[in-house]
């Protein structure tokens, strides 16, 4: 009966960090979203911007203003694209600690459910000599 009851608090144990490296690998996903959506975001204002660069620079001195803003840009997008890949690879680390806390958690479960077969069995035994013995006790 103890067996059972530290079992149980095991996979309690176990299911409740695999719930929590659950929750850090969704929410690490929101945010790597959240980046790459970003990054795309710069990405068409460069594209916008550089389309209507040509039809618009009509002095030296917009021409110049123009590119500056257009390497502010590209620079953005460059910082931004460190961000995915940062989070990407957060992302990755929080799925590998998932993944290990639901393996130890189903690893616990099948392990409970061979301790209470064992049991079962135990109990069958037991009661099967019970029963051997109330019947020979009859016979004699």
């Amino acid at each position: 009966m103890a067996r059972r009851n530290r079992m149980q608090v095991l996979q309690k144990l176990a299911a409740h960090t695999e719930a929590e490296a659950s929750r850090r690998l969704a929410e690490r996903l929101k945010l790597l979203d959240a980046d790459e959506r970003r990054m795309e975001q710069i990405r068409g204002y460069l594209a916008d911007y550089s389309g209507n660069i040509q039809n618009t620079a009509t002095t030296i001195s917009a021409l110049r203003s123009s590119r500056g803003f257009m390497e502010r840009l590209r620079n953005a997008v460059d910082e931004q694209r460190g961000a995915v890949e940062m989070q990407r690879h957060q992302a990755e680390q929080h799925a590998a600690q998932w993944r290990a806390a639901r393996a130890r958690s189903l690893a616990l479960e099948r392990l409970g459910e061979r301790i209470e077969q064992r049991e079962q069995l135990r109990r069958d035994r037991i009661e099967q000599a019970r029963l051997d013995e109330v019947a020979n006790q009859a016979k004699t």
